[in-house]
């Protein structure tokens, strides 16, 4: 019983520490820079972004698809929600949605994969961070690994 008594402040914290009491925020931009940039020539990349909640599913992660990045800088508004639909059939035929609800007060990772290829294979390439903690964020991609809040970048590209 005093094992029991030990560990069970330590559940309540870990879940205290995991949950988020962010709001969710409108219009959180996202300033990338491109690392591939070299002598004027820019590789493109496109922008993903996976939320933490990921449902199992066989087709790859769950991603939006924030945008393309062409240039040297590319300042981008993050979504402020989204929903992915697990449609599935019964055993009677009839049918079976589930519904994933993700919005920006949850944690994501960011990606990038090639533009105009499939993106199943793409993969989240940083640290978790919770996009309405701030404004605004920046980051330079492909190598870095942790987006840091900045103040919202101005030119903005609505999101695909």
């Amino acid at each position: 019983m005093k094992a029991v008594r030990a560990i069970a402040p330590l559940f309540v914290v870990a879940a205290v520490a995991c949950s988020s009491s962010v709001a969710p925020r409108a219009d959180v931009t996202l300033l990338v820079t491109n690392e591939t940039c070299a002598s004027g020539t820019c590789d493109s990349l496109e922008l993903f972004l996976f939320p933490v909640a990921q449902p199992n599913t066989p087709g790859g992660l769950w991603h939006l698809d924030v945008g393309e990045i062409t240039g040297p800088q590319t300042c981008f508004t993050l979504p402020g929600n989204s929903k992915f639909l697990i449609i599935g059939e019964n055993a009677d035929g009839s049918s079976d949605t589930s519904t994933v609800s993700w919005s920006n007060a949850q944690g994501i990772r960011l990606g990038t994969w090639p533009p105009h290829t499939p993106s199943l294979q793409a993969l989240p390439s940083t640290q978790i961070f919770v996009p309405a903690r701030a404004a605004g964020w920046s980051i330079s991609l492909p190598s870095s690994k942790v987006a840091t809040a900045s103040k919202a970048c101005t030119s903005r590209l609505a999101p695909n």
